[in-house]
């Protein structure tokens, strides 16, 4: 519950420190500096975690890394509103079968799910479009349902933040 409450006042009140911006930049290539500027607030200090995350964990895959950082950049294209990503949170948690139900329906919340659901295809198309490596553009794209051992350290690093 905890983790809950502070992840939502860092969803609210997102601060990136200056030596973390710098360190993330020296990762980015510089024609991905934009993606990630993109990304509201709130989602770059998520992005910084992730790969803090995987940092400290002593990985230095640098597509790996810069994938961590990028990994969202999807969500640009369908920005959510604070109590849609309460909401996709929520549902993650429960059955399927009520996430299906509501995504192939009609009800306000249908669209954010979708979107929830695309991003990491979005997020792909995104990076492949201005030409990063077809390495980290998979990452981005298998963040949610990971096809390799790297992307499943992202995915998992994505899940603890």
């Amino acid at each position: 519950m905890f983790y809950r409450v502070h992840q939502f006042w860092q969803a609210i009140h997102p601060i990136i420190r200056e030596e973390e911006l710098e360190w993330a930049i020296s990762l980015l290539p510089p024609h991905s500096l934009p993606l990630f500027q993109a990304q509201p607030l709130p989602e770059q200090r998520h992005a910084m975690d992730v790969a803090l995350d995987l940092w400290n964990s002593g990985i230095r895959d640098s597509h790996l890394l810069i994938a961590a950082l990028l990994h969202d950049c999807g969500k640009t294209r369908y920005p959510l509103k604070v109590w849609e990503r309460i909401a996709i949170v929520l549902l993650q948690k429960g059955p399927r079968k009520i996430w299906n139900t509501l995504i192939s329906s009609h009800f306000p919340i249908s669209a954010p799910l979708r979107a929830a659901e695309a991003h990491p295809a979005w997020g792909a198309e995104m990076a492949s479009e201005i030409g990063l490596d077809p390495h980290i553009v998979e990452l981005i794209g298998e963040h949610h349902t990971p096809h390799s051992q790297e992307g499943y350290l992202l995915y998992l690093a994505d899940n603890r933040h």
